[in-house]
Order: structure tokens, then sequence, then C-alpha cells
């Protein structure tokens, strides 16, 4: 048992260790707006930053103690279904994935865009790992998830 646990925790911290390299790619390399032109696809990334952020902000509020850059539930909240919640499963991660598209198109470039791309990919395979430890730790999860999309209010698209 002891060495599931520092197994699963060797895995939660790569998972994170992961995100942190992708989301600096995403911020820091170098922009190129060859590709993008005009107001308008400034206003779109503008307001997908924007929206990310705040959805963000809404999802954490939530949490409180809970919010960690763990997987791994910390056992310190209940299960969280009000407010972002009750819509996803995963809010903070949709509203990461909704900044780093804006921050995309903001940068006019592929290699953003591509990181992005991996991005949601790691968050895919992260959210079904952590989804494991979240139907362990609350009795409530398995029903919760099968009425609630992962990312997207839609259960069947996501």
């Amino acid at each position: 048992m002891q060495n599931r646990h520092r197994r699963d925790r060797s895995i939660a911290w790569s998972f994170v260790g992961a995100q942190v390299l992708l989301l600096g790619a995403i911020v820091m390399l170098p922009r190129n707006a060859t590709w993008i032109s005009g107001a308008g696809a400034m206003t779109i990334a503008n307001t997908l930053i924007a929206a990310g952020i705040a959805l963000g902000v809404w999802s954490a509020s939530f949490l409180k103690k809970g919010l960690t850059p763990s997987p791994l539930p910390n056992g310190s909240i209940d299960l969280v279904t009000k407010g972002p919640y009750v819509a996803a499963r995963h809010p903070m991660y949709s509203a990461v994935i909704i900044l780093c598209i804006g921050l995309s198109v903001r940068s006019g470039s592929l290699l953003v865009v591509i990181m992005t791309v991996a991005l949601i990919g790691l968050f895919s395979v992260k959210s079904r790992w952590e989804e494991m430890h979240l139907v362990d730790s609350f009795p409530g999860y398995r029903k919760y998830s099968e009425s609630t999309g992962r990312f997207l209010p839609l259960r069947r698209i996501v």
C-alpha cells in the first residue's frame, strides 16, 4: 500500500511538471503574428483569455482548501458539485484550456498552438487518472460523472 501511494504521488507530480513545462512554453515561446491579423482576432483572443481567467477564479472559489496543483484529492473537502462544477467535472482545466486557446490565437505562432494541443491532451490523460482517485475518495463521484461533462457541459462531447 505504501508503494502504491508513493507511486501515485510520483505520477501526480509528473503530471504537474509536464503541465508547468507546457504552460511555460505557451507563455514564453516567441510570438509570430504572421498568420493572424486584425482587431477581430485580437478581440477573440482577449475575450478567451479573460473568460479563462474568470472561469478559473470562479472554479477555485468553490474548491477552497481542496485547491492544489496535484491531481490527487487531499481529503480536506467534500465532493464539489456546485457553481461551475454543476456543468463540468474539471472546470479548472477548462479554464486553463480556454486561456491557452486565447494565448494561442493572440500569439500567431503555430508552435504555441501545438503546445496548447499537447496541453489539452495532457489534461485529458491527467483528468482520467485523477478520476480513478476521485471515485475512490468520494462515494458519489461515479454517479456525478455520469451526468456531468469532463470539460464541457455537454456529456456526449467530452
